[in-house]
């Protein structure tokens, strides 16, 4: 296995090699006449209702519209399909009822005074937050007069055009049928009856695990009728495959610990001696804020040490959550927990001298203005501040805390202001002159104002090499199901686990999570040639998203293949043979109860007699009983007094028994209801008619020959 360790040490060098392999093998493929038939010489990628999808134009608008966006790739992907599919559905169910976008409208949604949100998420000035009307009106300007565009560019707007057609079809679809929605007056009162009526009750509740499990016999008919019973959460329309999995975490050594603290201790000289501490921090990943805090919000690990430092002296390494951290003090001082304060802002840019000279010129004015009693501070605000919202106000910002305000502006009225001082600061939106009205204590403990290193606690490479080698080399021996069972429980500290209903195109494998690593498990287990009690002979490696190293290796094998339809038994057993179990178990304790009363069954089971109050109706959680609406039904169903016949339930059996109730009354304003209720359905018929059609869609989804 040594070999493995050589490859891995030289990973780049032979990707390049496979890279070059399998470009070369996709070109022959494609261009190959004798291929003619091949799945990926042929370029649909899918077909909805008949109408395909081709590949080259579903990658067009992937990397249009996400080739910057991060690195979730198959979320990305995943919301282009959607996208795709329900176009096509839309575009049929439109044109049948004559609904479009003329162009005219098409360029009022991306030009007009009103346009698409599509448009308004797009093209928001990052420093105003608005929409960047100028910018438009540039593209638009291009547009009409053929101007010569980037490429790529013309291709976004070409996708954008698309969404906004989509959401536009799908906003008049919507409308159509929403609109239609009417809710009459009998059932505004019906619903607030049900939210409004409540009722007091008594209760006594029998846990299932009042009978041993060894007393109940689940035999596969029950499972079997219980999965007919719950057909629609069971039944697939599609083959899924399930498979188990051992996964072996990849542990740093006490060397690779070591190691790293030593990295810390280094660099730690370094921090001690730097004059800008900030940029240091910044070049070496820690964490430093202009924030001021106290010592027990600082980490536990740090506060005893923290606290008994000199300015610019450190603390650390220690381990903490899976890193070793270094803390340097800044500053420690007694700062006000809030400000209250006011300001007057003359804007300027700073990286403008001579706007920042005009601003100060005016902002000098100003304050001899205010500090020679000619005017006050509010008047001055009021006819000159830039902060208009706050201008109006006479410059009042109320009272604050420190995190709402910039560094400069915060320092000033925190740090080193002093209750009725007049600062003048620096700021990205220009000169402010503070008054600093009032400082607020809840106590005179001082703060601490860090900065912080850490180091991440992994693996070296010697390490994650030497862990992938010893799992490699206990799968080069396992061939079958019976095998891999018996090497992974003859494992301490390892767990074979099931994982059921993968499909063929899915990229999320459970608990392993999102990515290419569980894409390539998912395309093995839906191979050809992969048979059941397989073993996949790979080692699948999982990448840290933050640190990036591997974290954990995973061997897996497969375990059944379920047909479209509902699933066998055997598949799901481990799924619902609890339910099945509880279900039987509270048949038997419903069928043992003579009730007379709630006290007598809360002796014959040891239990208490509880009391529920104020329930309503729709109330879906019941402190101490969870979700039992008929348990809930029951109460609102008998007359006060009276006992109930046991009731299954959720999570055991019960009986109760009502004490009051009360009824809701008449409504006082029934239209008001009407129309909210109105307002709500109308929201889910929304959501419903574009899945409704999804649903009833005839989809031939070939993505995972492609991805």
């Amino acid at each position: 296995m040594a070999l493995i360790g050589t490859i891995r040490k030289n990973f780049w060098f032979v990707l390049i090699l496979l890279g070059l392999a399998l470009a070369a093998f996709i070109i022959m493929d494609m261009t190959s006449a004798g291929n003619a038939g091949n799945t990926i010489s042929s370029l649909t990628l899918a077909e909805v209702n008949g109408d395909p999808i081709d590949y080259r134009e579903f990658q067009q608008t992937e990397q249009s519209y996400y080739s910057a966006a991060g690195t979730d790739v198959f979320g990305k992907r995943q919301t282009v399909w959607d996208f795709y599919v329900e176009q096509a559905v839309l575009n049929e169910e439109a044109d049948a009822m004559g609904l479009h976008v003329p162009t005219d409208e098409l360029m009022e949604l991306q030009f007009g005074p009103t346009p698409s949100p599509i448009i308004t998420a797009n093209w928001r000035n990052p420093q105003t937050g608005q929409l960047d009307v100028a910018n438009l009106n540039q593209i638009r300007s291009n547009i009409e007069n053929n101007q010569p565009m980037d490429p790529r560019f013309i291709a976004y707007w070409a996708e954008q055009e698309k969404q906004i057609i989509k959401e536009t079809i799908q906003g008049k679809l919507n409308n159509l049928i929403s609109n239609s929605v009417y809710t009459p007056a009998f059932m505004a009162e019906e619903s607030y009856a049900i939210e409004n009526s409540k009722v007091d009750f008594n209760y006594v509740k029998i846990p299932f695990d009042q009978i041993d499990a060894a007393d109940i016999e689940v035999t596969d008919a029950d499972l079997l009728n219980y999965l007919e019973e719950n057909r629609s959460e069971f039944e697939s329309k599609t083959e899924t495959r399930s498979i188990k999995y051992a996964v072996f975490d990849v542990i740093p050594t006490q060397e690779d610990s070591m190691n790293i603290k030593t990295r810390l201790e280094e660099l730690n000289k370094e921090f001690a001696i730097t004059t800008n501490d900030s940029l240091f921090v910044s070049v070496n990943k820690g964490s430093y804020s202009h924030l001021y805090s106290k010592l027990s919000d600082i980490p536990e690990e740090l506060q005893e040490g923290i606290s008994n430092l000199a300015q610019g002296e450190i603390y650390g390494p220690v381990a903490s959550n899976g890193y070793y951290i270094s803390a340097k003090l800044l500053d420690k001082r007694v700062i006000p927990d809030s400000v209250t304060a006011r300001h007057i802002l003359i804007r300027a840019d700073r990286n403008a001298p001579a706007t920042l000279e005009t601003a100060q010129a005016m902002i000098d004015s100003i304050r001899r203005e205010y500090t020679s009693g000619r005017s006050s501070f509010d008047s001055l605000a009021i006819k000159h501040s830039a902060d208009t919202q706050s201008g109006l106000q006479g410059g009042e910002l109320g009272t604050f805390v420190q995190e709402t305000m910039v560094p400069e502006f915060m320092k000033a009225c925190f740090v080193y202001g002093k209750k009725g001082g007049l600062y003048e600061v620096t700021t990205q939106f220009g000169i402010h002159l503070i008054r600093v009205d009032d400082q607020i204590f809840i106590d005179r403990e001082p703060k601490y104002n860090v900065a912080t290193l850490g180091l991440v606690i992994k693996p070296s490479q010697e390490t994650q090499d030497n862990k992938y080698d010893e799992v490699a080399e206990l799968v080069s021996g396992t061939k079958d199901m019976v095998a891999f069972e018996e090497m992974v429980n003859g494992l301490d500290g390892i767990v074979l686990e099931d994982l059921n209903n993968l499909g063929i195109n899915d990229y999320t494998v459970g608990p392993l999570g999102p990515g290419q690593t569980s894409r390539e498990i998912v395309k093995w287990a839906f191979d050809a040639s992969t048979e059941v009690a397989d073993v996949s002979p790979e080692v699948y490696s999982f990448t840290d998203p933050i640190n990036y190293y591997d974290s954990k290796y995973v061997l897996i094998a497969l375990n059944s293949i379920t047909a479209p339809g509902l699933p066998d038994v055997a598949t799901v057993r481990s799924d619902i043979e609890t339910a099945v179990l509880n279900k039987k178990k509270g048949e038997k304790l419903k069928s043992s109860l003579n009730v007379t009363s709630l006290q007598d069954v809360a002796n014959q089971f040891g239990v208490e007699v509880e009391t529920a109050s104020d329930v309503a109706m729709n109330n879906r959680f019941i402190p101490g009983m969870g979700n039992e609406p008929d348990v809930v039904g029951s109460a609102f169903a008998l007359t006060p007094q009276s006992v109930s016949q046991p009731i299954v339930g959720n999570s055991g059996v019960y009986v109760v028994s009502p004490l009051s109730q009360q009824a809701a009354g008449a409504p006082s304003n029934i239209p008001f209801l009407q129309n909210s209720l109105s307002t709500t359905t109308q929201s889910q018929v929304n959501f419903m008619i574009i899945q409704n059609m999804k649903d009833r869609a005839k989809v031939k989804d070939d993505r995972y020959k492609f991805f």
